[in-house]
């Protein structure tokens, strides 16, 4: 009976099948749950991973942060490098064009400076004779003093190219000493004021010439410029005759006259000083720059 049995099963597989399956599927099952505890093991693993592969990116990036900001930073001290060299360059140009102006300046002072007493000594000589008895001596040396400096004038020529340049161009900034800065602004100052000034004499001398108009005869005059442009009288000993003997009319001629030498000798007194000025600047900026000084 029981080898029947026996016999049975193995001729019919197929009722065994079902509980084979069932220990399959709950082997499977078993081997396919995940316990919390193994998936929190799980998870920190592959989390720590993250943290491993991040920080490396991390320092990556620090890494060409660092580079790109040590890049950029000795780009910006080239380009301030550059342009403080550049701008040491302009600014002795500048100050070797200052001191080709000073030079100038100097020399054209040195000729205003003697044309000035000169127009000064004949004056005060004019104003000496006026104030004598008008005799023919007297007039005859009148009219040869008039004739010396009968439209002497030369306005002073200022060379400020470099100033004005430095001006304009807003590269003062160049310059790093201040006192030097004060001194040229200075200068300048000075000699704007002497050029208005010399403007004002001129304007006044040509007022008192229209008073020696009335008491001179122009009409004695030769028709030729001498060398320094003032009309000759043909002969110092010839009789000449004044147009109006009249004492108001002279007396009108005297003051305006005076007036004039006055505004002249303190115009002579200012391009002194001012030549002072302009060659202390100009040993100043020789000085300051190690320029050659001749």
């Amino acid at each position: 009976m029981a080898d029947n049995s026996n016999d049975e099963t193995l001729n019919n597989p197929t009722s065994i099948q079902p509980e084979n399956l069932s220990a399959e599927i709950i082997s499977t099952n078993e081997k396919n749950i995940i316990t919390p505890k193994q998936e929190t093991e799980n998870m920190e693993a592959h989390h720590h991973n993250d943290l491993h592969h991040k920080s490396k990116k991390w320092k990556n990036h620090l890494l060409e942060f660092l580079m790109i900001f040590l890049a950029v930073t000795l780009s910006f001290f080239a380009e301030n490098l550059r342009e403080y060299f550049s701008d040491q360059k302009k600014e002795k140009e500048y100050m070797e064009s200052m001191v080709a102006d000073l030079k100038s300046d100097t020399t054209a002072f040195g000729t205003a400076i003697t044309r000035w007493k000169y127009i000064n000594k004949n004056t005060d000589s004019m104003l000496l004779y006026l104030k004598t008895d008008i005799s023919q001596p007297t007039v005859n040396t009148l009219y040869n003093l008039v004739s010396k400096e009968f439209f002497r004038f030369d306005l002073f020529k200022y060379n400020n190219k470099t100033f004005e340049e430095l001006k304009s161009s807003g590269d003062f900034r160049l310059l790093k000493n201040n006192d030097l800065i004060n001194a040229i602004m200075t200068y300048d100052l000075n000699m704007k004021y002497i050029l208005t000034q010399e403007q004002n004499i001129k304007e006044f001398m040509i007022i008192f010439k229209n008073d020696e108009s009335k008491i001179f005869d122009f009409s004695r005059l030769n028709d030729k410029w001498g060398y320094n442009k003032s009309l000759i009288f043909p002969d110092k000993n010839t009789n000449l005759k004044l147009l109006s003997y009249d004492k108001q009319t002279i007396a009108e001629y005297f003051n305006k006259l005076w007036t004039f030498h006055a505004l002249a000798k303190i115009h002579e007194k200012l391009f002194e000083e001012n030549k002072m000025i302009a060659t202390k600047l100009l040993n100043q900026v020789q000085n300051e720059y190690h320029l050659e000084k001749e």
